[in-house]
């Protein structure tokens, strides 16, 4: 009889473990990768359902795969290369989705870029779309129409992989922004002036944005006001900033979707000898609250 009870009570045991198994596991595809960090050779998945990348990892114009969401991730990030064919000008607007959803928007030129934007917590299958303004030709016989060269696209925690300074959802980075810099395991950008962001919150009614700033040399690394701009140049908020320190500026109710501000110094430009930007201050984190 002791022996019945203790196999029924296993038995359940065994159910219950089963179920909360299967349960854990819903929306989740293990055939389905979280990132692409070997190029070209994981794009051979059938899972990932790519439209537009080439199997050496040239992007077209517009692009697509799918990708899987572990419960962790907090950014979608992403690193490539602009070719440099005959216009050293050369722009293009890189468009970056999640499921039909504009995540991202980036003004690349040639070179090396990367770029991260966060993401909801969940988990499950998303589908990732990117689109380029411009594109160029291949040279040579090749003459594809490409936008840019794939070298890692992947989800992961902010403090692991590629990743930005953007810390919440609802931030997008635009024009005004040097590029990522890591140095002594911290991550920044430097700024020289106008720095834009464009809000998109979630609810309709003032929200707070907060940065992690500290001066550089181009306001002589001492105490300046740093503003937010509306679109029309106008005044929004401004704080007094000394050191490297936290601030929120409360920004006025949002009457669309999205709204750009610009992050702005009315002193500064000191240059360095040794080094050709001119650099205000730097900003370690943005975010929504």
């Amino acid at each position: 009889m002791k022996f019945l009870q203790s196999s029924l009570v296993f038995a359940r045991c065994t159910f219950v473990m089963t179920l909360l198994l299967h349960l854990s596991s819903c929306g989740r595809d293990s055939s389905l990768p979280s990132e692409l960090s070997r190029i070209p050779e994981d794009l051979a998945s059938t899972q990932l359902e790519i439209h537009g990348i080439y199997p050496d990892g040239w992007l077209g114009e517009t692009v697509s795969c799918n990708l899987q969401q572990l419960g962790h991730s907090d950014f979608l990030s992403m690193r490539g290369t602009v070719p440099k064919i005959e216009n050293g000008d050369f722009r293009t607007d890189l468009s970056l989705s999640i499921d039909g959803r504009e995540m991202g928007h980036r003004s690349l030129g040639p070179g090396d870029f990367e770029m991260s934007v966060p993401v909801e917590k969940g988990e499950g299958k998303r589908r990732i779309v990117m689109i380029f303004s411009n594109s160029q030709i291949l040279p040579g016989a090749d003459g594809r129409l490409v936008g840019a060269r794939l070298a890692f696209m992947g989800f992961g925690s902010g403090y692991s992989g590629v990743h930005d300074v953007v810390r919440s959802p609802g931030i997008e980075l635009g024009s005004g922004w040097g590029p990522v810099e890591t140095f002594r395991n911290e991550t920044f950008r430097w700024i020289e002036n106008n720095a834009q962001i464009t809000v998109s919150p979630s609810r309709q009614h003032s929200v707070v944005l907060n940065l992690l700033v500290e001066p550089g040399p181009g306001v002589g690394e001492k105490g300046f006001v740093l503003k937010v701009l509306d679109s029309n140049g106008d005044l929004s908020a401004a704080q007094f900033v000394q050191g490297r320190v936290p601030v929120e500026f409360v920004l006025p109710s949002a009457t669309v979707a999205r709204t750009e501000f610009r992050l702005h110094v009315d002193n500064g430009g000191k240059r360095l000898s040794d080094d050709p930007r001119i650099l205000n201050f730097r900003v370690f984190a943005v975010e929504l609250k």
